[in-house]
């Protein structure tokens, strides 16, 4: 039970955080909501009882009370509808306010956990659970207290008024609902069991989609004509997940049919002995009415409360993933309805000591092994990197070129051995601060669809952000002058999600992430296959002037291409996640290893 507290009270914490008012002001709707009934109630009674004439007053008397009676009744439905109205109004501002906050807190959750949660599936089904329905299930918490408390308290108003007429048809009802509060609790259970075991279905389904959907893989789908096998492949997916969850929602209705009954039968038996009681003339057309109409209105406040108690466990249930989401920890938990870390994804301490200016790295001994993976990535690597150095790192596909990088920026915590820098751990730094000492152009860089110049600023959005600073990374990274052809300029919207914006050539877009790394005042530049996509002249460009673009940095260039690399202070061979050999270009060259072999056959495809 303390869980189911606790998420409950966690969910109606996050309503009045984001949307303090319209919770407050949503319950007092739904409060004066509960007391309209029992005045509609009455009001019903006195005018039946007036156009009968069972009041005995004279004929004007009677006509004056009803057009006063239905002035009331009318009045009260009126301000019904007028609470409905704005209910309605107030609970659509709350879903509005509750989504931003929840989606603030779920990025701020996502942005403080380590890389490997992101490589991970399970963080993919987690974050998919906790992020279905966010717009309106904690807000059904409430929705479900308030029509919990509507419920019991007009039940209880029509309870005394059927007491009077039968003092056993109050308790008759509460019978009657019984089978199906623990009907609906169950079936609440089954339905979270179902859609939970369906996520990664369901995510696959999405996947699908985007495929048959998306900019990106357009061009490929097309040319293939991969549209009907994609399609099919959604249409699989998408009918597994939902299966099992339709024979679960239609064995739910058959259970809850079976309890309708019961209360019908009951709400039957109590108008047959209504009618006998009039017949008899123990009560007045009036009082019948009104009975009727209390055991209908009772009837549904008890269906209210049966709603409101399974509503909270449903959302209990789902919102569960919510805050099992919010609590992840870099580090693991205990179960007791706390987050437990996806099995395999690292801990990336941040600690507070100041970090010295940049020296050197020293990396000793290291092993990374990734999440699920039968070997290492990297083995016992041990490599210092000192300033101003240009240090290459080559080797076959695989070998652990950018895990190497990786775990150097703090990204990736490794097994065992440590990356040091001033004599410290790293793990004793603060990783932010750590990581920007890195400006990094990975392989597999970021397309940011949105003006050129912010493009090149989000590489350092913490600094002044001085046009020149960002003319200047354009001028660097050979970029400039095709920016400055733009109809805009450096204020073009990039890419093709905008009306009026232009698209990038793929060497054109690699162009824009050299140009964004250089504009970070980091002491690190790291390169990772920063020529894959530029052609020839523009290649030759940027490592000819490599030197002068790294502008006295310490530079960690990665590349395929050797030719590129010959120049380095000193060159690592990457294989099979071990350093096997290192060395200048001419050292290397000398020894007649892994990459001597490497270098001499890219060569004879240039001869």
């Amino acid at each position: 039970m303390p869980v189911k507290h606790k998420t409950i009270s966690r969910s109606l914490g996050l309503l009045f955080s984001s949307s303090g008012r319209e919770t407050a002001t949503g319950a007092i709707v739904q409060l004066l909501r509960s007391l309209l009934p029992l005045a509609v109630l009455f009001l019903i009674r006195h005018y039946v009882d007036s156009i009968t004439g069972t009041a005995g007053s004279e004929q004007a008397a009677v006509t004056s009370g009803v057009i006063g009676l239905v002035t009331a009744l009318v009045a009260a439905l009126l301000v019904d509808d007028l609470l409905s109205s704005w209910g309605s109004y107030v609970s659509g501002r709350q879903a509005f306010l509750l989504e931003k906050h929840i989606a603030s807190l779920i990025h701020k959750r996502s942005a403080g956990l380590g890389l490997s949660f992101f490589e991970n599936p399970e963080y993919h089904d987690m974050l998919s659970r906790a992020v279905r329905d966010i717009s309106w299930r904690p807000a059904g918490v409430v929705s479900d207290i308030m029509l919990l408390f509507r419920g019991i308290v007009s039940f209880i108003a029509m309870a005394v008024v059927l007491s009077k007429f039968s003092l056993a048809a109050p308790g008759m009802l509460i019978v009657a609902f019984i089978p199906m509060l623990w009907i609906r609790i169950r079936n609440s259970g089954r339905l979270y069991r179902v859609r939970k075991k369906a996520t990664p279905l369901s995510r696959e389904a999405s996947y699908f989609s985007w495929l048959l959907t998306g900019e990106r893989p357009a061009r490929e789908v097309k040319l293939f004509g991969l549209e009907r096998f994609f399609e099919g492949q959604y249409k699989k997916n998408f009918t597994a997940k939902g299966e099992e969850e339709i024979v679960t929602a239609q064995k739910n209705a058959s259970r809850e049919s079976m309890a309708s009954v019961v209360k019908m039968l009951i709400f039957g038996g109590i108008i047959i002995y209504a009618t006998v009681s009039f017949t008899d003339t123990r009560i007045t057309a009036g009082e019948m009415a009104m009975y009727l109409v209390a055991f209908r209105q009772a009837m549904v406040y008890m269906r209210d409360a049966v709603s409101g108690v399974s509503g909270l466990a449903e959302n209990r249930l789902f919102l569960k993933d919510l805050f099992l989401f919010l609590d992840l920890e870099d580090g693991r938990k205990s179960e007791a309805g706390r987050a437990k870390t996806p099995a395999g994804s690292e801990k990336i301490p941040a600690g507070s000591e100041k970090i010295p200016a940049f020296s050197e790295i020293e990396i000793n001994d290291l092993t990374y092994t990734y999440p699920g993976s039968p070997g290492p990535a990297l083995k016992n690597i041990s490599l210092k990197i000192g300033r101003g150095k240009k240090i290459a790192v080559v080797g076959p596909n695989g070998s652990g070129k950018t895990t190497l990088v990786k775990v150097l920026c703090g990204l990736y915590d490794p097994d065992s051995g440590s990356v040091r820098m001033g004599g410290s751990d790293i793990t004793m730094f603060d990783r932010d601060e750590y990581r920007r000492l890195f400006s990094v152009v990975f392989q597999d860089f970021m397309l940011y669809y949105m003006t050129a110049a912010d493009n090149i600023r989000l590489g350092d959005i913490s600094a002044a952000g001085s046009t020149e600073g960002i003319h200047q990374a354009a001028s660097k990274a050979g970029i400039a002058s095709f920016l400055e052809s733009l109809p805009g300029g450096y204020d073009t919207m990039l890419g093709h999600h905008t009306e009026g914006g232009r698209e990038l050539s793929w060497g054109e877009w690699q162009k824009m992430a050299i140009a964004r790394a250089l504009y970070r005042d980091a002491p690190v530049l790291i390169l990772d296959e920063p020529s894959s996509s530029l052609d020839a002249d523009s290649e030759f460009e940027i490592f000819s002037r490599l030197e002068e673009i790294a502008g006295g940095r310490t530079c960690i260039l990665i590349s395929h291409r050797l030719a590129n690399v010959r120049d380095a202070d000193m060159i690592v061979v990457l294989d099979r996640g071990q350093i096997t050999e290192r060395g200048t270009h001419e050292e290397l060259i000398t020894a007649r290893g892994k990459y001597y072999s490497m270098f001499t056959r890219q060569k004879s495809m240039y001869v």
